[in-house]
């Protein structure tokens, strides 16, 4: 027999048909502008996907049969865990590829800027060690010209500590990855993560200020509203420590982009790896070309790219992996 599934977000009515064939043994309900999760709850649905959508105990209870809630991405704070837990249901989690791909850019421009790797490949490129007196010589596994460019700015990101702006889910993938390289997490949003959330990924709250100016990292991964339009200015620059880098991997319009430009110029912050900008393409006269501790991307964080279908079939493969025992 075919199993229903409830799909709670809005938006997903042309993807799941397209996916129907793939999934045979699964009936999917979509959500939308006229059904919300609630009016299309009933005793035929066993199984939950929801991204952004809240699922809680009146929902829950509106449906008797079901047997899994599968969190599309990996941060759950609009599940209500502890209802899904007292039922006992199956409840898991599946990334989204967006995400995960703006994440590892993020984590490739921290990586880079602590290794200077714009100017250590030039050095490289252009010969630089002919202006050092140096010449190429046959080496040897104790014989070899060790930092021969004597890089300032080369360091390790270990015991580094990186704050991000904006915990949601590219903020939680990137986490996750710093984590795993020995960083410490601060984290500034509006409404903080729950405790277990925390503690899930490693990723400690911190007011806006705090983060500024304890984090060695400053990577902006919040949504471009009204409210977060230039919301790293010059005030808000101005507290970072001077050894400290802006990632800027969300939007070019969170950042004043003089004031950013202004600062990285009188060297008041080390660097910074951005993949948006105030105007896209990057116009060719902007300063920021001109800089050597500035990594610039041509907006390449969504990686090769993602759709509804992708996330929403990922989604229904667990789903019927859960089903399935």
């Amino acid at each position: 027999m075919k199993k229903t599934i409830l799909m709670a977000d809005a938006g997903y009515e042309a993807a799941a048909a397209d996916l129907a064939a793939d999934y045979p043994d699964l009936t999917v309900l979509c959500t939308d502008d006229s059904a919300d999760a609630l009016a299309l709850a009933s005793g035929d649905i066993v199984g939950i996907i929801a991204g952004a959508a809240a699922v809680d105990e009146t929902l829950l209870n509106a449906l008797p049969n079901l047997s899994a809630v599968l969190k599309l991405g990996r941060s759950y704070s609009n599940i209500d865990v502890a209802a899904v837990r007292a039922r006992d249901l199956d409840f898991a989690c599946v990334p989204r590829k967006g995400p995960n791909c703006v994440a590892e850019l993020a984590l490739t421009l921290i990586l880079a800027l602590s290794k200077d790797l714009v100017v250590s490949n030039e050095s490289v490129a252009l010969g630089a060690y002919r202006y050092r007196g140096l010449k190429p010589e046959i080496t040897a596994e104790r014989k070899i010209a060790f930092h021969w460019m004597h890089n300032t700015r080369v360091h390790e990101v270990v015991g580094k500590t990186l704050g991000i702006i904006g915990m949601g889910e590219i903020g939680c993938e990137l986490a996750r990855r710093a984590s795993v390289m020995g960083m410490r997490n601060l984290y500034y949003k509006r409404s903080p993560l729950s405790a277990e959330l925390e503690s899930v990924f490693d990723a400690t709250y911190a007011d806006l200020d705090e983060l500024l100016a304890e984090s060695d990292y400053v990577c902006v991964a919040t949504p471009h509203t009204p409210e977060t339009e230039g919301m790293i200015g010059a005030e808000q620059i101005a507290l970072m420590k001077e050894s400290a880098y802006i990632v800027n991997i969300a939007r070019g319009g969170i950042i004043d982009e003089d004031a950013m430009i202004e600062a990285l110029s009188d060297n008041r912050i080390a660097g910074a790896g951005l993949d948006v900008f105030t105007y896209e393409p990057l116009p060719a006269e902007s300063p920021l070309c001109a800089l050597d501790n500035v990594i610039l991307c041509p907006h390449i964080g969504g990686g090769s790219g993602t759709n509804r279908n992708i996330e929403l079939g990922a989604a229904l493969a667990e789903m019927s992996r859960i089903l399935a025992g």
